[in-house]
């Protein structure tokens, strides 16, 4: 049965690819350090358009990037018989007071070709020598570098529908979405249909399943994400989006078609199926209500108890919410940002481990984990399309609550009401002073520099444990692109 469903989506790719209209194909992948310093200017001209584009679906084509192109000015000229080679050599150094200084050398390359019209094929590896250096990374090693295939996708765009097939990462709503990271990359298929000011978009993927030799499962269990999501467009100042994403899963359990279907409650759909599945609902804005201004927000609910008739009633809401503001040309040439960002404890958690919001390890959306809370205001000072100067300042709550976290279910231990502080536990809190640049210098080489201070209370969660820590943080990277024919 799933071969067969393949198979008609492999029809569909050579039909939409090999059908008359010609329309460019192309994309800018996001998670890079130098493309996502290109998404931060790309924010900046947002917030000074009014628009009708879903600049809330990343990666963006290439028609949407072109104020900032120059940089990765190949992806957007391929012909059908060049194929693109690119490569990058970074070195990634930090230092900070009571630690050793430390330095990880990267290469990443790989290749682009637009062979159709309508049709982007993206392949990029990376050799990672922090990777290699992470305890947690249980991958093959060579000669200190932890290797793998980052992103390989097949892009068609044809009119208002997109599809990407392949390893790939995105985002949904908001560029720091709660729902989707942009720098999480997962195996699957995602499309979207634009249909006037409504857009339609789905995604599925294949996670990283629980081991026996690694994991506290008798057998291999398998897991997966599926997610859906409707926009509507109420003018060119305002967008609304709601969208419902599951993990789901089991030994030898395989993809049902309901969620596969994007037009169904996923929730529902489970429940009458006997499952337990870790379904979230949300919504996401914009709001542009002056020229220069936009406002955004996201909010992500995992559980919510309406009755309170037993005593499981008393589980505390689960939910994660972002809220923001951009403000472009402030001061001229001066833009300011401010986020706030709240995950409760619990949230992206489940009482089966196979249904947690992650993958490889990290959260599939844009959090630090859960049970924290994180202000953020910056400052940047922008020299054209690839220089920017930044001033921020942060302030973080972190509880003990983790995402990984067994589900112990303490409401369920207790008679009565049930209540827990947020965060919970001893609160680890941090504030963070820091000064910024980044720029792009010939098209060919990326620099980033941080450098500040964190003033740390209750480090690692031990109480009266205070440090104040100067740190610096650099990031230059060299790159390439070259294009041969084919023919």
């Amino acid at each position: 049965m799933y071969w067969k469903i393949i198979k008609r989506i492999l029809f569909a790719i050579a039909f939409l690819a090999f059908s008359t209209q010609i329309v460019p194909a192309g994309v800018l992948p996001v998670g890079s350090p130098e493309y996502e310093f290109i998404y931060d200017r790309l924010e900046h001209i947002q917030a000074l358009e009014r628009s009708l584009e879903d600049f809330q679906l990343g990666p963006y084509p290439v028609n949407l990037i072109t104020p900032v192109r120059d940089p990765v000015k190949w992806i957007s000229k391929l012909s059908g018989r060049q194929l693109a080679l690119f490569g990058f050599m970074g070195e990634d150094f930090s230092s900070i007071k009571y630690a050793e200084a430390q330095g990880f050398e990267s290469v990443r390359g790989g290749i682009a070709a637009q062979p159709l019209d309508k049709l982007f094929i993206y392949g990029r590896f990376g050799l990672d020598e922090r990777k290699a250096d992470n305890p947690d990374y249980s991958g093959k090693k060579w000669r200190g570098l932890a290797g793998d295939v980052e992103q390989a996708f097949a892009y068609v765009h044809t009119g208002g529908f997109n599809l990407f097939i392949g390893r790939f990462a995105s985002f949904w709503g908001p560029r720091e979405s709660l729902a989707l990271a942009s720098n999480v990359s997962m195996d699957g298929l995602a499309y979207s249909f634009r249909w006037g000011r409504l857009t339609l978009s789905y995604r599925l993927a294949h996670l990283d399943g629980l081991n026996p030799d690694e994991d506290d499962v008798d057998q291999f269990e398998n897991r997966y994400f599926a997610s859906h999501r409707l926009d509507l467009h109420l003018s060119s100042r305002c967008r609304i989006g709601f969208f419902e994403t599951a993990i789901f899963g089991g030994p030898g359990r395989q993809i049902e078609l309901y969620y596969l279907n994007p037009l169904i409650f996923f929730h529902s759909s489970q429940l009458n199926e006997g499952q337990n599945d870790n379904t979230l609902l949300g919504f996401d804005f914009d709001l542009k209500p002056a020229g220069g201004l936009k406002l955004f927000g996201q909010l992500l609910v995992d559980d919510f108890q309406i009755d309170r008739k037993s005593q499981g009633d008393e589980e505390p809401s689960e939910y994660a919410v972002l809220i923001g503001g951009y403000a472009a040309d402030w001061i001229p040439k001066i833009d300011i940002k401010a986020t706030y960002t709240r995950v409760t404890n619990w949230t992206f958690n489940q009482n089966l481990p196979r249904n947690r919001y992650i993958s490889n390890g990290k959260p599939i959306g844009a959090v630090l984990g859960n049970d924290y809370d994180l202000i953020s205001v910056s400052l940047y000072r922008w020299f054209g399309n690839y220089a920017r100067a930044a001033f921020h300042v942060s302030h973080q709550r972190q509880g003990e609550g983790r995402i990984d976290a067994e589900w112990t279910a303490p409401w369920s231990h207790i008679e009565g009401d049930y209540t827990e502080p947020f965060p919970t536990g001893v609160v680890e809190q941090k504030t963070r002073f820091s000064l910024g640049y980044t720029r792009f210098v010939l098209n060919n080489f990326f620099l980033d520099i941080e450098a500040g201070v964190d003033k740390i209370r209750n480090v690692a969660h031990v109480t009266d444990d205070n440090q104040t820590l100067p740190f610096v943080q650099l990031n230059l990277s060299a790159f390439f692109s070259s294009k041969i024919n084919v023919e």
